[in-house]
């Protein structure tokens, strides 16, 4: 044993003293340690033992003038909103500059580890705005239209943070966290909603299934009051062709959760609800099933799906909640249906395009118990129709799917305060001195509102269904499946004429199917002006665009808008007061008021400045 551990007292004097003279023979090192050969894999550099990294970096610089977004050059122009990081001005109705800005990062290791993190801020733009403006409030108090100040903090936010895993050896992936993705081809259902996500590739063959979360009851103080919704889907590649099919079962018990029952806002039959929830008790299971084809025949690309949405609903459970006659707990069964549609000819320079969105519309009766519009999720949110490269050219079009034009002539003077047009009236949703029945929700039958100028009037930023129209018509119930249909068929012509160019035009209708829910939430309005029904067209609208890409990088784009109200935002108009600040003159009464008319063009102009990194 002593032999051993001398040999080994030996062996380690060894080894230290030619350690020792090693270090000897090499130069010092440089500060920092020894410099290393810089490993590129295309975007990505190496930062560690086959870690490698991208930085993601935007600047997306947008001016955009408006003028007569509400179709009626009678009534004052208005942004929905003060806060400089409220981003319904953006593509809206506001005239100045906004900015996308985005910092991030996108992690690799070896082949199957991804992650990505990604900041943004997007303020609309002045000289406060883009300092720091925390703890800061907006200037001059209250405005011209009521609406009192309101915060200014800014600051970026996580918008994108994931991990991507590609388990070695198997056809299965995992992505866990947030990302910009949609489930369908015609990105009817997407956003950027925490999920997991199981990923299988077979080949031609793909398969899909994720949960995700859309509202967490833990924001309400509660457990399990939550929102999610699951997705299955299965794709097949058949080169050029791919089909798919895809369902999302949708659990909202978020909407209808519990809580001290709210004053809501103005009191009476008319209150509404308070913000964000719908009525206690309520609660949503529904199923969209989604079919697709999408491909290319001769010059000939196309898609097609066909959608259903069916399930079951219940009214809220609260009679001190419920408008007066409305039994709670009321049982509602759902059935709806869409088509979305695109064909563009390719003829290489000259690629006319053609495309239709068609959804069913609900039957607008306050009592019935059968559901029948049709939206891709049951409240009103953002698609990425757009963000599918089938409608990507379409981006700038307010009547398809950019921020939708605002109700005509700003519905001044129904449901607001005299002389005050930002502030709901606390006595009526209508014209001042009607008689009104339940179920004449006025202008409560548009989610837009007084306080945000009824901006953004028929559909949500992103969506090319009526979403936001007819939500609370069934009483005692919110949901997007109580709207009057969709109908949206835009047609145009996209041209390359140089390598980095492309100029788009087009022309897009846009309509409601069934004015029933319109009709009865302004009957009295109706009544007092000698009007019929409502009309089922919305907008006529001419756009165009040119798109000049200087490098992979950087591009510069310009896009104008110019839409005429059609039948249904005339009649509407009509019903409006175009009386100065909406006030009824002195002895007169509202069947004589001065009527809006909403007969001057909407126009928005938008020049953009991208570097994207």
């Amino acid at each position: 044993m002593k032999r051993l551990i001398q040999i080994a007292l030996i062996g380690v004097g060894v080894l230290a003293v030619a350690s020792m003279a090693a270090a000897q023979a090499r130069p010092p090192e440089t500060l920092g340690g020894q410099p290393q050969p810089v490993v590129r894999f295309g975007n990505f550099t190496e930062v560690g033992n086959d870690v490698f990294m991208h930085i993601l970096g935007t600047a997306d610089i947008r001016y955009q003038a408006v003028h007569n977004f509400d179709f009626e050059d009678r009534v004052r122009d208005r942004v929905p909103a003060r806060n400089p990081l409220d981003t319904r001005e953006q593509s809206g109705d506001y005239t100045g500059l906004w900015n996308i800005i985005r910092f991030g990062v996108d992690f690799r290791y070896q082949k199957n580890l991804q992650m990505e993190l990604l900041l943004e801020e997007r303020p609309n733009a002045d000289q406060s705005s883009v300092r720091s403006r925390f703890n800061s409030t907006n200037p001059g108090g209250t405005d011209i239209f009521g609406r009192p100040a309101v915060s200014e903090n800014n600051g970026p936010a996580f918008i994108e943070a994931w991990l991507d895993y590609k388990f070695e050896g198997t056809p299965l992936r995992l992505r866990a966290g947030w990302d910009l993705s949609y489930v369908d081809q015609a990105g009817l259902v997407g956003d950027r909603d925490p999920r997991i996500s199981l990923f299988g590739d077979f080949g031609n063959l793909d398969l899909r299934l994720s949960a995700v979360t859309v509202f967490e009851g833990q924001r309400l103080g509660l457990e399990h009051n939550d929102f999610w919704y699951y997705v299955f889907s299965a794709g097949y590649n058949l080169k050029p062709h791919r089909f798919q099919f895809d369902v999302v079962y949708f659990h909202d018990r978020f909407n209808g959760a519990d809580r001290q029952l709210l004053a809501r806002t103005g009191g009476g039959s008319f209150a509404s609800l308070p913000a964000g929830v719908g009525f206690v008790g309520q609660k949503t299971d529904s199923v969209l099933f989604m079919g697709s084809w999408s491909g290319r025949v001769g010059p000939l690309r196309g898609l097609v799906q066909g959608n259903v949405v069916t399930g079951w609903l219940r009214g809220g459970s609260q009679e001190a909640e419920l408008p007066p006659g409305v039994a709670p707990k009321r049982d509602y069964d759902l059935l709806a249906g869409a088509v979305v549609a695109y064909g563009e000819v390719d003829l290489g320079v000259l690629r006319p395009f053609a495309s239709v969105v068609l959804g069913s519309a609900d039957n607008g009766r306050p009592t019935s118990t059968h559901l029948g519009g049709f939206n891709g999720q049951p409240f009103a949110e953002i698609s990425l129709i757009t963000g599918t490269p089938w409608f990507a050219h379409l981006d700038t079009s307010n009547a398809f799917a950019a921020r939708d034009y605002t109700c005509p002539a700003h519905l001044q003077g129904l449901g607001t305060t005299p002389n005050q047009p930002g502030v709901a009236n606390s006595a009526t949703p209508g014209a001042p001195g009607l008689a009104r029945l339940p179920e004449n929700l006025g202008t409560q039958v548009f989610l837009s509102s007084p306080g945000i100028a009824f901006a953004e009037c028929g559909h949500t930023v992103g969506n090319a269904f009526n979403d936001r129209i007819g939500n609370v018509t069934h009483l005692g119930l919110s949901t997007s499946y109580a709207n009057p249909g969709t109908l949206v068929i835009p047609v145009g012509l996209r041209v390359f004429p140089l390598k980095g160019y492309e100029l788009g035009g087009w022309y897009a209708y846009r309509g409601w199917l069934n004015s029933k829910a319109l009709n009865v939430a302004f009957a009295p309005e109706r009544a007092a002006r000698g009007m019929g029904g409502i009309g089922t067209t919305q907008t006529h609208e001419l756009g165009a665009f040119a798109l000049w890409t200087l490098n992979p990088n950087f591009d510069i784009r310009l896009a104008g808008n110019i839409a005429i109200a059609g039948n249904a935002y005339h009649d509407l108009a009509h019903l409006s007061i175009c009386d100065p600040g909406g006030i009824i003159p002195t002895g007169r009464a509202y069947a004589t008021a001065s009527e809006c008319r909403a007969k001057n063009v909407a126009e928005r102009v938008e020049l953009r400045f991208r570097g994207r990194f």
